[in-house]
């Protein structure tokens, strides 16, 4: 009996270090690997106009979602990332696998995919719309009957236009592409009559064409279309530092806090001193915001770089809930206190 005790007690006692042992891994979680790395790995689309696309002479990835990625390196303080591009198929199980620490995709946030992985903050707000040739007599969704439509496979853009077409009770023919760019070339190619996704990504794509005129973006929104970033589920910590460097980006663009502002230790410091908020958010978590704005600024200049008026691929924030919420948007932080 007493054998017996002592190896139940051994076991006990075993399993317990073991539980001990994978809790502990699991305190510390992604944000301890990340920096033990030194790399954060972060997944993007890659060749996506406007959100994340190689630059033509440097090579180096760029855009929207790109500058998010290095936001996050920034604000936990490591040196650098490893993009990877995923496609809309192999996104979330990129994520579910570890693969990758967070995905800045123009992914849509919904409840069947919060079931696998989390969501960060809304970074921009979309709907889904058409692009057509610009002499197509398409100008909306009740005009697609027997029309050949060009999708990227895998997305809630596919089953937006799967949903509207049955419900009008049209034919139609689907023509799917593992790429968004895929279906653009599709509809350039005459392969289809329009191509659907997000409006932000038509604008983008049409911005690409040789001649942008020969395209229309054309229809209501007939979707809503949160695009947030997605990470592995039940890490409170990686999540507080992905979902805070975006929040710090918003807090900083409503505050006035710019990267040319942040560079600038004599006009920092004026505006800190007149400001407990404006304080507190760059000098919590040992200056982690301004590690990000320093880098890469505010929300408003990221959107502005990549979506302002100047920029090839422009879509206009004015009157959208991409604007900030002081402003009538959409868009704002957490408290920094």
């Amino acid at each position: 009996m007493r054998k017996t005790l002592a190896y139940a007690l051994a076991v006990a006692l075993t399993v317990a270090a073991v539980s001990y042992t994978v809790l502990a891994q699991q305190a510390g979680g992604r944000l301890d690997a990340v920096r033990a790395r030194g790399r954060l790995i972060c997944g993007v689309s890659g060749s996506t106009p406007g959100f994340s696309f190689p630059d033509p002479t440097s090579g180096r990835m760029t855009g929207f979602d790109a500058e998010f990625c290095n936001a996050v390196a920034a604000f936990i303080d490591v040196p650098s990332v490893e993009f990877v591009n995923l496609t809309s198929a192999n996104r979330i199980p990129a994520v579910v696998a570890g693969s990758v620490d967070v995905v800045f995709r123009t992914t849509t946030q919904t409840l069947t995919r919060d079931d696998q992985v989390d969501f960060g903050p809304v970074t921009f707000f979309d709907g889904q719309r058409l692009l057509v040739r610009s002499n197509s007599r398409i100008r909306g969704l009740g005009d697609l009957n027997g029309a050949r439509i060009c999708v990227h496979s895998g997305t809630t853009s596919e089953r937006n236009i799967t949903d509207q077409l049955r419900q009008r009770n049209l034919r139609f023919q689907l023509i799917t592409f593992q790429e968004a760019s895929q279906a653009f070339n599709g509809l350039a190619a005459g392969r289809c009559d329009v191509f659907t996704t997000d409006a932000s990504q038509l604008t983008a794509f049409r911005s690409t064409a040789p001649n942008p005129a020969d395209f229309l973006v054309v229809g209501r929104e007939f979707s809503d279309e949160p695009l947030a970033p997605i990470y592995q589920e039940n890490d409170s910590h990686w999540a507080d530092a992905v979902n805070y460097t975006i929040w710090g980006m918003v807090l900083a663009e409503e505050l006035g806090i710019t990267s040319d502002v942040a560079r600038n230790a004599s006009r920092l410091s004026e505006i800190t001193g007149a400001n407990p908020t404006a304080k507190a958010l760059v000098e919590l978590k040992g200056g982690a915001i301004l590690r990000v704005l320093r880098l890469v600024g505010n929300y408003g200049e990221v959107y502005n770089r990549y979506f302002g008026p100047r920029a090839r691929t422009a879509i206009t924030r004015d009157g959208t809930r991409n604007e900030l919420a002081v402003k009538g948007g959409a868009m704002a932080s957490r408290p920094f206190r």
